[in-house]
């Protein structure tokens, strides 16, 4: 029997109606469940070791380099101020490098109660229960944030800390120890379920802030759905053949030991649904794998444990890959759920693949230069590059600024390349090799050094004031910061290639430190800042938020993964470039899904907020915010979307968008910008409209962006088809 008819029986079973389905490709045939013996009082076997997975990419891309930090920065080194948490992080993960921009970091910063957001749902351990809520939105003008609330607690009497015991690119594993209860529980990106493993028999004890104002029997014994007074409906399942009963107003307990509980909230505007989550219940995802090859094709694998078959798998896929999954059997019998990012969609299976659409990129412009145009830029690039500052002294002290400015200067050097301006070429070269030399050698005063603690390359500002370099040292964007280092390094090793090979190894560090592509480095972790489900990076470090994970500035990452790519391509390592070039174009879509309202969708956020803007400002996990965290001025929360130009920009600035975008919105931002440099910013988004209207809104402009300069502006608009 197919599974679309196991569904449409079991539905017609407990909603007492015929059900209908729309079956857009069939599903495979379920063979009997395993149940339990009638009276057997012993809870199945919980998870052992954990059918363990390492963190990591199955494809074998090699690192862009092993050696160890020590032997390349001799005496840069420190421990930073804010210490790993060993009550909170397993022993046997520390001998590793761990994670500082993951989705689950909140479970290992401060007290690690705060929300981490597994989708759907939001989860918060605390070191006796784990607390689970379905994502409900509050929708402002400003904002859309899903609103936290207990929805379920599973109490875990007996354990008196929890830690996060195992980890991987889809998953984090929360283990519970006491003197007389274990338990653990694996949060799964994208998981139908919360599920919570008990390594010793225990009755199950639940709790709500709501009232339980019903409790129905299902499916046998062990599975109850509950209902709720918030309105919301549940489906609780264990895996022993318990009782499931209300207990007082807002409780419910079994009436015998369970070795594994599953919650998932049932969409009652779905007949359906919850016949479709009961033949799911089985299969337990407990981590995940992913792949990317060459020819940008992705593959994310889940691994799976319990009684059922692992193609028997419920999960729910985010907007990105609604638009891309390939295969994919959509089982939209469960309904959609909401999350702050977009209504989620289930899919039946445990691999997901699809590949993305690699677009032409290289140093260069879409298209080659006029005359007409070579003859002006050879008169900009002239005066942009003799006022490079031959003292270095006078640049900007910080990572962040500093980078932007020597990677200002390359593209000044490869426009004078590329136009055939030799001496401006060479001045901004030699300019741009004596700033880096202090950054590389650690001569400068906020010299970079490498954290031995969680196993990166810090400023040494930041390795003991969190404040200091916009929280560099608790490794808040890291690849926006070292994506300019990395920028002007790759536009150095195009140049001047053997002035990069003498350095290269202190250069890789920066970019081993935010996009690794290999777990083969032991001093530095996988991929730092990009998270494969959601499909864009994460900016936040160390630091707890109860919004949890978020970034600003999509531009800023795409400009990070460009710049590795091209340094990986002009080094000649092909395989990572072709890796982070993969990385790139779905951290560009992905952008436009989440943060260009109107771009390549439509619905994602709710119409109060989506009508009265065209960008989100800063994406958390569970919230979008029209907001920069360095101002309220709309110039910001526009400009810091596309900011710098770069002919990866073309990634993220597409036609018609910013056509739909300008008379509504962003003509007027430009108009009423405080200062020329970001009216600058907001104008030159409009080139991929009209280069000429363009042209002449940014001729007269004498103040630029300090990782702009006359000579980019006027390059970006030529090249553009």
């Amino acid at each position: 029997m197919s599974l679309s008819d196991r569904i449409r029986k079991l539905a017609e079973k407990f909603s007492g109606a015929p059900v209908g389905l729309d079956e857009h490709r069939s599903r495979p045939a379920l063979p009997p469940r395993r149940t339990p013996a009638p009276n057997s009082s012993q809870a199945p076997r919980a998870l052992t070791e954990r059918e363990e997975v390492q963190p990591q990419n199955d494809t074998p891309v090699s690192p862009w380099s092993t050696p160890d930090p020590r032997a390349i920065l001799g005496s840069r080194l420190g421990t930073n101020s804010y210490r790993i948490s060993h009550d909170l992080i397993g022993p046997s993960l520390t001998c590793k490098p761990v994670p500082t921009n993951a989705w689950w970091q909140n479970l290992v910063l401060e007290q690690g109660d705060q929300p981490v957001v597994m989708t759907p749902y939001m989860v918060k351990c605390l070191d006796s229960a784990v607390v689970v809520c379905a994502q409900t939105p509050l929708v402002h003008e400003t904002y859309v944030a899903a609103i936290w609330h207990d929805d379920w607690r599973v109490h875990i009497d007996g354990c008196s800390r929890h830690s996060v015991t195992a980890f991987d690119p889809l998953s984090a594993t929360v283990e519970y120890t006491g003197e007389t209860m274990a338990a653990r529980v694996p949060l799964v990106r994208g998981a139908a379920f919360v599920t919570v493993m008990f390594d010793t028999s225990a009755q199950l004890s639940l709790s709500t802030v709501h009232a339980v104002i019903g409790v129905e029997k299902c499916s046998g014994e062990g599975t109850a759905v509950v209902r709720l007074n918030s309105g919301t409906t549940w489906l609780v399942s264990c895996d022993s053949p318990v009782e499931l009963q209300q207990s007082g107003v807002s409780g419910l307990v079994s009436s015998g030991p369970v070795g594994a509980v599953r919650l998932a909230l049932v969409n009652d505007e779905c007949p359906q649904a919850l016949a479709a989550l009961l033949l799911a219940k089985d299969p337990i995802p407990v981590g995940g794998t992913i792949d990317v090859t060459d020819e940008a094709l992705f593959t994310l694998r889940w691994i799976t444990h319990g009684n059922g078959p692992s193609d028997h798998l419920l999960m729910f896929a985010l907007p990105h890959h609604q638009q891309s999954l390939t295969d994919a059997c959509w089982v939209d019998d469960v309904g959609k759920y909401w999350t702050s990012m977009g209504h989620v969609r289930a899919v039946l299976g445990s691999q997901w693949q699809w590949t993305e659409t690699i677009e032409p990129l290289g140093f260069s412009g879409q298209s080659e230069l006029s005359e007409e145009d070579k003859a002006v830029l050879r008169e900009l690039v002239q005066a942009d590059a003799s006022t490079l500052p031959e003292d270095c002294g006078v640049l900007p002290p910080d990572p962040y600024f500093f980078g932007k400015a020597v990677a200002r200067a390359m593209r000044i050097a490869l426009i004078a390349d590329e136009v055939g301006d030799t001496a401006s070429c060479n001045l901004a070269v030699e300019r741009a090799k004596s700033w880096l030399v202090p950054w590389l050698d650690g001569t400068n005063p906020d010299y970079l050094l490498y954290d031995d603690e969680w196993k990166g390359v810090v400023s040494s500002r930041g390795l003991t004031d969190p404040a200091a370099d916009f929280g560099q040292g608790r490794y808040n964007d890291h690849h926006f910061h070292y994506g300019y280092f990395i920028y002007a390094a790759a536009a150095l090793a195009k140049l001047c290639p053997e002035w990069i090979e003498e350095r290269r190894e202190a250069i890789d560090l920066l970019a081993r430190d935010y996009c690794d592509p290999s777990n083969a480095d032991e001093y530095f972790p996988f991929m730092r800042c990009f998270d494969f489900y959601e499909g864009h990076s994460v900016a936040s470090g160390l630091f707890a938020f109860g919004d949890s994970r978020n970034q600003e500035s999509t531009s800023e990452a795409i400009n990070a993964y460009y710049a590795a790519y091209l340094y990986a391509q002009a080094t000649g390592r092909q395989s990572i470039a072709r890796y982070i070039r993969a990385i790139l174009q779905l951290e560009a879509r992905s952008s436009r899904v989440y943060w260009h309202l109107g771009d390549l969708a439509s619905d994602v956020y709710p119409e109060t907020f989506a009508r009265g803007r065209a960008v989100v400002g800063i994406l958390w996990s569970s919230k979008a915010d029209f907001a920069t965290f360095f101002g309220a001025n709309p110039e910001f929360i526009y400009g810091i979307q596309f900011l710098p130009y770069t002919p990866a920009m073309t990634l993220l600035l597409k036609r018609q968008w910013v056509a739909d975008i300008w008379p509504k919105f962003l003509e007027q931002v430009a108009d009423g910008s405080a200062t020329e440099s970001w009216r600058e910013i907001i104008n030159l988004a409009y080139a991929v409209v009209d280069k000429q209207a363009t042209k002449d809104r940014v001729s007269k402009v004498t103040e630029h962006d300090d990782g702009n300069s006359a000579s980019n502006s006027y390059y970006w608009i030529a090249t553009l088809k």
